[in-house]
């Protein structure tokens, strides 16, 4: 099984394969112990060209196990300008959650 950080770079891989719009990809992690707990959700930031303006809202997955995830996950999917309002204070991510590292675009020779 893999680990929840090797989940959370395979499902942003998966995501940006098939979101065309999508631009960068984050982990986002819970400022408290609670982030390393096994129920703790992967959370993934995805800043995408082609959504609609929304505000930040949490959509949930619960694991599949049958795809090789055995977490759940939590996607915030923002425009780039909702983007920038977080970088700015304007907008909040929700619980005191915190934007970590940048998951990047995986290279075009990546799985050859």
């Amino acid at each position: 099984m893999r680990t929840k950080d090797e989940e959370a770079r395979e499902l942003a891989r998966k995501h940006y394969e098939i979101e065309t719009g999508l631009t960068q990809v984050f982990r986002v992690i819970r400022p408290d112990p609670q982030e390393s707990e096994p129920t703790e959700p992967i959370k993934l930031l995805e800043v995408n060209a082609n959504t609609v303006p929304m505000g930040i809202m949490r959509i949930g997955f619960g694991p599949s196990t049958d795809l090789g995830f055995y977490h759940p996950s939590l996607v915030l999917e923002v425009t780039p300008e909702e983007f920038q309002g977080i970088q700015h204070d304007e907008l909040k991510l929700p619980n005191g959650w915190k934007i970590a590292e940048l998951i990047p675009r995986p290279s075009p020779a990546y799985g050859q």
